[in-house]
């Protein structure tokens, strides 16, 4: 037992107003992703995203999660389709591991 009440620390989140930007944001067409060329994680994946869009990834561990953000994000290429990523867009994760 403890002595007293351990409290959790309060977090907040300032989000500036984003300028708006013509759709698309960023899209993948028929996209093939993976880190072995040939040998895909996710196949014909096709996603639209918009200022309106929210998306939340839940799945099994390797079930490709982090591999389609990074794919969206362009820090991954992907093996086959069509990725757009518009040109003023600026994009940020935070992950459940932020603090490691």
């Amino acid at each position: 037992m403890t002595s007293e009440v351990m409290q959790d620390p309060s977090v907040v989140f300032m989000f500036p107003n984003p300028e708006k930007i013509s759709p698309p944001l960023c899209r993948l067409d028929e996209a093939y992703i993976g880190y072995k060329e040939g040998i895909p994680i996710l196949s014909k994946v096709n996603i639209d995203v918009d200022l309106d869009t929210r998306i939340s990834l839940i799945g099994p561990n390797g079930g490709g999660k982090s591999t389609l953000v990074k794919s969206l994000c362009g820090k991954l290429e992907i093996q086959d389709g069509y990725r757009f990523i518009h040109n003023r867009l600026r994009v940020s994760v935070f992950t459940q591991h932020h603090m490691d």
